[in-house]
């Protein structure tokens, strides 16, 4: 039996395999229902599919939150392969998941209170996420103990940035930033938005642009005005635009000493806010562990 076994929600975007081989196990960070019909993120629907229908019809593509009873069926499950589990969420000011773990995890002392649960507030999301939990499933693979391998995980974050380009204000309604006939004018205008995220886990624009191939260059000047060093840990994610995101690897690797790279798929349950075609850049140098 494993030391610690490491779990995340689906907006950490981890490619399937990635997260098979690092024996992470993934859960919905919400339920996706389209005309009532009711999804797993990463599951039944994949991102390219989601993206589709949130192009035919965003109204009816709805998100809503996982109940505590589908987390704690999750810790059961897990606790087969150790009965130390530690859960990175998305950032707590972005969605309710690290409440509901939270709540999860009592239901589970009560329960089975020889199962410990660690839940760890990434302060982040997507790629940037992502990186942290790749780095926490390394130290446990490594033999950590929990709270080593919580600490692990807490100090990539410390360390880490991220970085997003949305391709069009047309969705934003959907995060409840601006009003829905607002976003339709205001996405008239071309504006593509450069947006960081800030050390509380929230996010916040920075710049913006009316290109594609200006934006990623504004993405690239950001990440070096934010990052410590040229030699990077980086992950790229995008929402259904696979060729737009080849572009930006091209770049990052031509810029920086790229310690490692990946690319996966932006999450749809935080795409439907942020539309089709975005991208977001995690980074985080090399940490002394």
């Amino acid at each position: 039996m494993a030391n610690v076994a490491v779990m995340t929600d689906s907006v950490a975007c981890i490619p399937r395999e990635l997260a098979k081989q690092h024996q992470i196990k993934v859960v919905p960070a919400a339920h996706i229902s389209v005309d009532g019909k009711i999804y797993i993120d990463g599951e039944t629907i994949s991102a390219t599919e989601a993206y589709a229908l949130i192009k035919k019809d965003p109204d009816k593509f709805v998100t809503s939150a996982i109940p505590p009873d589908y987390l704690l069926n999750a810790y059961e499950e897990l606790s087969k392969q150790s009965n130390q589990i530690l859960f990175i969420t998305i950032a707590s000011s972005l969605s309710a998941v690290n409440r509901t773990a939270g709540i999860a995890a009592d239901l589970l002392k009560e329960k089975s209170p020889d199962i410990t649960v660690r839940i760890v507030d990434s302060r982040a999301c997507a790629s940037t996420q992502g990186l942290v939990v790749l780095e926490a499933a390394r130290a446990a693979a490594q033999g950590k103990s929990l709270e080593e391998t919580a600490a692990i995980a807490q100090r990539v974050r410390e360390k880490s940035g991220g970085v997003m380009m949305l391709d069009t204000l047309r969705y934003i309604y959907r995060s409840g930033r601006m009003s829905k006939t607002a976003s339709r004018i205001v996405s008239l205008l071309n504006i593509k938005p450069i947006n960081r995220l800030t050390d509380e886990g929230t996010i916040e624009m920075v710049d913006r642009t009316r290109k594609s191939l200006d934006g990623i260059n504004r993405l690239i000047k950001s990440i070096s005005k934010e990052a410590e060093t040229d030699s990077l840990h980086l992950m790229v994610t995008h929402a259904a635009a696979p060729d737009r995101a080849e572009y930006l690897v091209e770049q990052l690797k031509q810029r920086f000493n790229c310690l490692s790279m990946i690319i996966s798929d932006f999450s749809p349950v935080m795409g439907y806010g942020a539309g089709p075609a975005c991208l977001f850049v995690g980074f985080h140098p090399e940490i002394d562990k």
